[in-house]
């Protein structure tokens, strides 16, 4: 097995990349290898990309590189202070040897229904710069994930950084798992509710993270209605489909008469 670790995007696109692996904070490709996995040919370490680490305001945006850790995005003022619902996703997001290793960029390239920092950047409606050899593309983060463990990435980009428009929101997110740490949501959402909008991004109960936008007008009860006969939850051996149907709507109910108020 080959390993390399590019500084720059020159060198990271003269490597030959069939059958190699990316890696930046490896907290979900580690695992898969220990389970029996066949190893790559050639492993390439992002982590000294330029502008792959860090948080930063910038005009109207905050932009956080992709090899950000989880454990620095918790610790971040500006996220603390304008954008409650990530913050939230990101308190119980495994032990903190897993936060100070787990990436965001590798939490939504995996591609989980299930992944803790997606309906809060659903609902923020973050951007994603993704990086090419003649440059780089913009991507909505709601037009980046197609299913389960498949993104619209080609094979010559890597993403970069994450743009998350400017948010003094209320905001909140909540997930149920099957302890109150270090597990995989049986369900997720995030609300936020700016400028009098309410958008509401639920995970764990379809293929994607569902967005639900402009809800302002109904009621609760509407809300909850037209949630539940978009979704498609499955049985697993975390709940079943019909306990994550009846569960999402209580949380949902009851966070949504929070939020109102």
């Amino acid at each position: 097995m080959k390993y390399y670790r590019p500084k720059t995007f020159d060198e990271y696109f003269a490597i030959g990349k069939p059958n190699s692996t990316l890696l930046a904070g490896g907290t979900d490709l580690i695992p898969r290898y220990e389970r029996g996995k066949e190893l790559p040919a050639t492993i390439i370490d992002l982590k000294k990309l330029p502008d792959f680490i860090g948080i930063n305001e910038v005009g109207n945006n905050l932009e956080i590189g992709a090899a950000t850790t989880i454990e620095d995005i918790k610790n971040n003022d500006s996220i603390k202070k304008k954008y409650t619902a990530l913050r939230q996703s990101i308190i119980d997001f495994g032990s903190v040897q897993i936060r100070n290793r787990a990436t965001i960029g590798g939490n939504i390239c995996n591609a989980s229904p299930s992944g803790d920092t997606l309906p809060a950047l659903y609902a923020y409606d973050a951007q994603l710069l993704v990086h090419n050899r003649n440059g780089n593309r913009v991507i909505s983060i709601r037009d980046f994930i197609l299913n389960p463990g498949k993104t619209v990435i080609k094979n010559d980009e890597v993403l970069q950084t994450i743009l998350i428009p400017e948010s003094y929101s209320k905001a909140i997110f909540k997930k149920l798992g099957l302890r109150e740490a270090m597990a995989i949501s049986v369900v997720n959402f995030a609300i936020v509710c700016e400028d009098n909008k309410l958008t509401i991004a639920v995970g764990a109960v379809a293929p994607t993270i569902l967005i639900f936008r402009e809800l302002e007008k109904l009621s609760t009860e509407q809300i909850l209605n037209k949630i539940d006969k978009t979704i498609s939850p499955i049985d697993d051996i975390r709940a079943t489909a019909k306990y994550r149907r009846k569960v999402l709507r209580n949380m949902l109910e009851f966070e949504l008469n929070k939020i109102r108020k």
